[in-house]
């Protein structure tokens, strides 16, 4: 309806924070509330344009040219009249130029019925046009369309209806000025009655937009508080699984470093020197194994603080294998192991940390293999034309389901199987972090029971890259 958007709030959505705008179903309900309007005028058309008809033929005492002058008018006004349903009828939402484009159709029709019917002074009373004029102006256009179209009518009426062609009579004394009188006199009610509907209808369409936006409100502070709890959950599961695992992986070195540490005080003279060396290095690999576990925690902190600087040169990546697999400490009768390198595959990379990256995953793959299960590393170049190394192993194996989970800090796939397994949990999160840094990214291939796959891509070098080694800080890993 026009002028109803001045008589509602402002878009709610833009005056409060948070709060969803609802400029858009203010305007679907003021082109829903005009479209009804002007359903409401089509029936009153079709309704007057019949009486209108009647009287034509049965009160109109003109000549015959005046009747078959307005049957014309009136079979023409009701064409316009049919299109217009047509149009409504199929969902057009009109807007204001329809209703002042309809209301001058109306006027040029009433005001041709008032000339050829012999204006005021016609025996036959077409009055009933400029009142349904008055009307579809108030619905369409409240109390000040309403009045504007009384006074144009009641111009027409005393101008128009002065032209005597066909008239007959004479109106009595005081017929114009009555006739201008209840002109007004409608329009005034009808604007009056349409006005009160109309701020009716916006203060419930105030109110059903203040309720849906405390709502929304509501609704949002709900999801807000839900996510906060279940991120509260979350951290305090991680803090629990974190103690856990800290208070697992430091038991059995520190209960081990403090058995071997009392037999070698209580009953040093008791042992010979192979086993008093047997008892230090059983201390030293436990005190190994503490350390290993106190540098995964700072790494994950310096990573986490953009702290994990990369010295980067030019890598050749076949020799890289070789001697990190030489230095890797394992019993090749428990864990027979082949590597297999092709050769010219150079990457821009950093040597600690790519070792550290590649030690993670061999130490993985003899942890959670059976004794006499084969490993196998193997470095190639892949389809996309970057370097790919791969670490086999055939044991336990990974669920598809839990492959998402591997990269998280501190998780751990816990089964049946893995339960005397050690580890922080880190080794990946560390692994991937490190590649990423790089430009790579991690890749897992893994079968339930039957081993798994774990490597990594790297991008290989360019040669339009400085050969110039560079150092730069890690960015954090999401």
């Amino acid at each position: 309806m026009p002028d109803a958007e001045s008589n509602l709030p402002a878009p709610l959505g833009e005056g409060r924070g948070g709060g969803s705008d609802y400029s858009g179903v203010v305007r679907d309900s003021q082109a829903a509330i005009l479209a009804s309007a002007e359903r409401i005028t089509v029936v009153g058309r079709w309704v007057v344009l019949a009486a209108a008809v009647i009287l034509n033929h049965f009160g109109n005492e003109n000549s015959t040219a005046s009747v078959f002058i307005v049957d014309t008018i009136l079979f023409s006004w009701g064409l316009v009249n049919l299109v217009v349903s047509v149009v409504l009828v199929r969902g057009y939402r009109p807007g204001r130029w329809f209703g002042f484009l309809t209301t001058g159709i109306d006027l040029l029709v009433a005001t041709s019925i008032l000339y050829f019917s012999g204006g005021y002074g016609a025996p036959t009373d077409f009055s009933l046009l400029f009142y349904l004029l008055i009307i579809a102006s108030a619905v369409r256009l409240g109390l000040p369309g309403s009045l504007a179209t009384a006074i144009v009518v009641s111009l027409l009426y005393v101008v128009i209806g002065g032209f005597t062609g066909f008239a007959r009579i004479s109106p009595p004394p005081g017929f114009v000025i009555g006739r201008v009188f209840l002109f007004l006199f409608v329009a005034l009610v009808a604007g009056l009655l349409v006005g009160d509907i109309r701020s009716r209808l916006d203060r419930a369409l105030r109110t059903a937009i203040e309720r849906a936006t405390q709502l929304d409100e509501t609704r949002r502070r709900e999801a807000l508080e839900k996510e906060r709890v279940e991120r509260l959950e979350e951290i305090d599961k991680l803090r629990s699984d974190f103690i856990a695992m800290v208070a697992h992986e430091l038991q059995t070195p520190l209960a081990s470093i403090k058995t071997q540490a009392d037999t070698l005080l209580n009953q040093r003279h008791r042992l010979d020197q192979e086993t008093r060396e047997a008892l230090v290095d059983g201390i030293h690999r436990s005190a190994a194994s503490l350390s290993d576990l106190v540098q995964d925690f700072a790494a994950v902190n310096r990573i986490e603080n953009n702290e994990f600087t990369y010295h980067f040169e030019r890598l050749d990546l076949a020799d890289f294998v070789q001697e990190v697999v030489g230095h890797f400490r394992s019993d090749p009768h428990r864990y027979p192991m082949r590597v297999r390198v092709e050769p010219g595959l150079v990457v821009r990379g950093d040597r600690r940390r790519l070792q550290q990256a590649l030690l993670n995953l061999l130490n993985n793959a003899v942890k959670y293999s059976p004794r006499g299960g084969n490993l196998a590393v193997i470095a190639f170049p892949d389809s996309q034309g970057n370097a790919k190394v791969s670490v086999h192993d055939e044991g336990i194996g990974i669920r598809q389901e839990d492959i998402p989970k591997l990269f998280n800090k501190f998780t751990r796939l816990f089964d049946k199987r893995a339960m005397d397994i050690g580890g922080s949990g880190l080794g990946l999160f560390i692994t991937r972090s490190i590649i990423e840094a790089h430009g790579g990214h991690m890749t897992v291939e893994s079968e339930w029971g039957k081993g798994s796959t774990f490597g990594f891509v790297l991008p290989l070098w360019q040669p339009s890259e400085s050969s110039s080694s560079t150092t730069t800080s890690s960015s954090a890993t999401p």
